[in-house]
Formats: C-alpha cells, structure tokens, sequence
C-alpha cells in the first residue's frame, strides 16, 4: 500500500493504492489530512460499470459506488505534469479481465481552490462493452475530520431550480436525507443513497447541476457543478463505515443513456468541478467564480456586454402587434438598449402555443408584415432579434400535414406529444435542412441579427439515448442546426 499526497492552491489531497492495486481518493479539502487514513471497502477513484459483468461485493441498483469495473480497476502509474493552466495529475489503471483501460484526471488551476475531473476510457480488448456508468469524480470518506457523528456535523446543500423559480439553495442535515448511522461504524452502508439529477436537455429543469457539503465541526466545504448541457447524476452514500460522494454525467439506470464502446474506441467522461474551502457559502462560490471565470472562452462579448431588451417577461406575454411592439421599441431606445427582441406569438393570429412550426408571421398581428417592426427597430438604432423554439412542432401546425412521420420522435410507434406539440428529431437530414431554410430566410426577409432559441427538449426518443437539438441559446449571428448527442 501506498499514498500519494499533494497540497496545491490550497488544496490538499490524499490518493491510495492499496495492496490489490485498486485506487481511492481519500482526501480532498482545504484543510491538511490530519492522520494517515488505513486501507478501506469504499468507492474508488474512478466507478465504472459494465453491462453484464460482475461485482462479487454488494452494489445494490440504485448506486453507483462499487460497480463492476471500477471494483477490479487496477493501477498503472501516474503522471505529475503542468500545462497553461497549472498542475495536472493523471492516474492510468486497467481493468485486466475485459480490455478496458482508464484515465482519470484532475486538472488544477494556478491560483484557484478547484479542479475539474474526469475520466477518458479506452477500450484495449476484442469485443464491444456497453458503459452504463463512468464517474467523474468520486471521493470516499467526506465526512472525515471532527469528532461528531456525520449525522451531527454533515449538511448538505441543493439548489433547487425550475423557471421562475430558480437557485433555491436548501441546506439539510444527514438524516433529513435519509442519511442516518445505524449500524456499527465498521460495517454501516445501507442499500440507497442520496441522489440528485436531470434527465433530458433542460439541465437545470429541477435542480441546477451543482452541489455544497460541509462539515460544520471543522469548517471545511466542498462545492460542486458538473458541466454538461444534458442529463447528469451526484449521489451521496455510505460504504463499509464512510461517506462518498459521486459525480457524473448521463447514466444507464437514472437518463437511459447507454455507449457502445466498440474495440479501439475512446470515451471521455462529463467534466466535473470541485472547489474546496475553510470558511463559508459564499466563500466557495466565490472560487468556483473565479473557475469559470478562468475556463470561458475568449469572446468579444467578454469584454463588451451588450444590452438586450426582450419583449416578454413581464411585458407583452407572447401577445405581440405592431403598435405594442412599437411602443415597446420606442421605451428601450430611450433607456439605451442595443438590441431588441420580438419573443414568442408573431407567428399566430390568435392562441400560438400549439401552431408553431412554420414560423411565419401572423398577418393579423402584423398588417404590414414583421418586417416593418425589424426595419422600426432599426431605425431606433438596436439590432432586431427574433424567438423560436426549433425543435417542436405544434400538433396544430400548417407544417403537420405536409412533412413526414420521421420527422417526429416516436415511442412505441406513436408520435410523441407533450403539451400540445411535438418534437422534432434532428437525426433526420430533412429536419436539419428545414430549420436551416428557416433561419436563413428569417435572416434575408426580415433582416434578423440575433436570434434567441429555446430548447427544451423532452426524453421523446425511444432509443436508450437522449437527444440533443441545438448548439446555442441567444445567438447574435446565424445559427447552423446540427444533430448530436449528449456525450
């Protein structure tokens, strides 16, 4: 047995492996590890499970700690480099009985309490193996330091999130979760855990993709967001006497997400970051802040953040005309704004909601057409923006009768209708080539210089795979539609 230890930016961390070569990450905090930790049943650094194989210890479904490959992944080595962001260690293992070999990386970041993690695997062996869960991030013993009981010093915190109701962050104790010891130290695990998700491309629909645990008997803190625009998973549980924490993406049994990992093929994991801190709340955000901040791409609209002016909360409610729109225009010219966007409704006479589909604009409300509202806001010197939500399809859409059945996600061959529309599979090519006329001839009629696009897509498909639509929401230049697939 062996421990790897490092202290960077602030961050202190304890790796084992133990003397059957499987790896664990016991320690990870702003605070020093106060006493060597001894060899333990637990998770490992890296969980991976594996259609059809086995775990002789006890899993149990609803988990994700010991899974089947993680439970024989074995170490390699591992490397300790830096690169432009700062210090990087990467730890190889192996599963030897299937052909899959491993990766999992932890990125710091000079100056900064976080890492971001994940996984790449590889599959090294002669057939295809079905991953129906890779961890990102996966840290056993949370509850370490102090004297209590983790049931008196352990809360966690959840950001509940929905529209209109967003980043209600809620701080609960161990047993409110259902966390509770009730066993002996040595052996106290239980057959559930607490889990907190998304299913779908809304990834923020119930929960924002983030997490805060911390031990309120030392003051040390762990806060959490995986960085996925799809369906991810965290769970926190209890393993043989300790606590675990669990980040992911997309998992078999909680999104139906599913890959065939074909022989030579690679799979790169969800990254997950982690900001530890000795102090506060507010403390913790504040350095994973200063992450994002670090880790966003170089754009113009960095440096120059423009005022954006949109016709619907609180204003016209998807019940637009010319003279409302004209007004409205008229009050953000005056209050500054650079753009202006016309939002949903243009496109229906009456109830828009389940007509939409063929965007174009409703001659009652607009007698002119929409373009003189584009050419009127022009002339206020904003840039014209225009919403539209491309993939669904209202059930009464013009456009219902004339496309194909294809071009509707279906479950057992029905077309599926959620609230009144559907939604539309940008797998087919017709469907891509259709949104691409489409917003081509919003850009050449009415002279559109940004679009704010919607996506809200629901779990429509029959495939064990989620389905991806768009590539960006607010866009202020053409926008391609492109299929793809949650990774």
């Amino acid at each position: 047995m062996k421990q790897i230890e490092l202290c960077e930016n602030g961050i202190c961390a304890v790796w084992q492996v133990c003397d059957d070569l499987r790896l664990q990450l016991l320690h990870f905090s702003a605070q020093a590890c106060a006493a060597k930790a001894e060899p333990e049943e637990g998770v490992y650094a890296l969980e991976v499970h594996v259609t059809g194989e086995n775990c002789e210890l006890e899993r149990n479904g609803i988990r994700h700690a010991m899974t089947s490959a993680g439970w024989r992944m074995q170490y390699i080595r591992h490397t300790d480099e830096r690169n432009e962001a700062g210090r990087r260690i990467t730890f190889y293992m192996k599963e030897p009985a299937i052909g899959l070999q491993a990766r999992q990386i932890y990125q710091f970041y000079d100056g900064i309490q976080t890492v971001r993690a994940w996984a790449e695997l590889e599959n090294v062996g002669a057939d295809d193996l079905g991953i129906e869960y890779v961890s990102s991030f996966a840290l056993t013993g949370v509850e370490r330091g102090g004297l209590s009981a983790p049931e008196d010093k352990m809360r966690v915190w959840i950001p509940h999130n929905t529209w209109c109701r967003e980043a209600q962050w809620k701080s609960y104790s161990f047993p409110e979760v259902g966390l509770t010891s009730s066993q002996i130290y040595q052996r106290q695990h239980s057959a559930t855990a607490l889990s907190v998700g998304n299913t779908g491309t809304w990834s923020t629909k119930s929960y924002l993709p983030m997490g805060y645990l911390e031990n309120v008997e030392t003051g040390s803190a762990l806060l959490w967001q995986i960085e996925n625009n799809g369906s991810w998973h965290w769970e926190i549980g209890d393993q043989t006497g300790y606590y675990y924490l669990l980040l992911s993406g997309p998992t078999e049994s909680d999104s139906h997400w599913w890959k065939k990992l074909k022989p030579g093929e690679q799979f790169v994991s969800v990254p997950a970051a982690v900001s530890v801190i000795n102090g506060t709340f507010s403390q913790a955000v504040g350095e994973m802040t200063k992450y994002r901040r670090r880790i966003r791409r170089t754009h113009p609209d960095n440096a120059k953040a423009s005022v954006i002016f949109n016709d619907y909360m609180n204003c016209l409610w998807a019940d637009p005309t010319t003279e409302k729109e004209k007004q409205m225009i008229d009050a953000a010219a005056e209050l500054g704004c650079e753009y202006y966007v016309v939002d949903g409704g243009w496109y229906s006479a009456g109830y828009w909601w389940d007509s939409v589909g063929e965007w174009k604009e409703s001659k009652e409300r607009f007698p002119n057409g929409l373009v003189e509202v584009m050419d009127y806001i022009r002339g206020k010197g904003m840039i014209p923006g225009l919403w539209l939500e491309p993939e669904v399809m209202g059930i009464h859409s013009p456009m219902v009768q004339q496309v194909k059945p294809e071009w509707f996600f279906t479950r057992h061959g029905k077309a599926v209708q959620e609230r009144s529309r559907y939604q539309l599979d940008f797998r087919n090519p017709e469907v891509i080539r259709y949104m691409d006329e489409t917003i081509d001839r919003l850009i050449k009629e009415y002279g559109v210089g940004y679009s704010r696009l919607i996506i809200i897509s629901k779990r429509a498909s029959a495939q064990k795979r989620m389905p991806t639509a768009l590539v960006m929401v607010c866009c202020p230049t053409t926008v391609r539609i492109c299929a793809g697939w949650n990774p």
